[in-house]
């Protein structure tokens, strides 16, 4: 049992330390690097924030883009629209080198073209619900409650043993 213990302590300590190495690398990129979107492994991540996309993609969902040499006919990508603004829709048809996008909740096509040099990635990943979370980690408790984590689950077990001792000793 002693040694299940360890090797979950052990598992957890490397998971909890992993997710505070990427977030600190991704505060990184974004507030000294000045990148809009971090990515790890050549994969973007974004958050949604509107229901464009519904039913396929939902407010708060955490979406995995990567770039690609070529887009699709119904491929869902992640781009820059005209004025600036980071948007995820789906293509549904080319005029002249550019594509037409439409969110699957819209009635109609976005107004512009998009030239394929807006296209920052097609999707790859939706994680449902997780960019809550994520947003929640990347806030200043976010990060101090992850740390407090790790801490508690390294030193946890130091201290309930020690207790125990105590324990031990008193009652003979």
């Amino acid at each position: 049992m002693r040694i299940m213990i360890k090797v979950l302590r052990g598992v957890l300590t490397a998971v909890l330390c992993a997710v505070l190495l990427l977030n600190i690398w991704m505060l990184v990129q974004q507030t000294v690097l000045k990148r809009e979107a971090p990515e790890v492994l050549g994969y973007s991540q974004y958050i949604v924030t509107t229901g464009s996309m519904e039913p396929n993609i939902s407010v708060g969902d955490l979406i995995l883009v990567k770039a690609q040499e070529e887009y699709e006919l119904g491929d869902i990508v992640t781009f820059h629209d005209a004025g600036g603004a980071t948007v995820t829709h789906r293509i549904m048809g080319t005029v002249s080198g550019q594509f037409i996008t439409r969110g699957d909740a819209n009635n109609t096509e976005d107004n512009d073209l998009l030239p394929p040099e807006r296209i920052i990635g097609k999707l790859r990943l939706v994680l449902p619900g997780m960019g809550y979370m994520i947003e929640f980690l990347r806030s200043p408790l976010g990060i101090v409650l992850l740390v407090a984590a790790g801490v508690l689950l390294i030193k946890l077990p130091d201290w309930i043993g020690s207790v125990r001792e105590t324990g031990k000793r008193y009652k003979h």
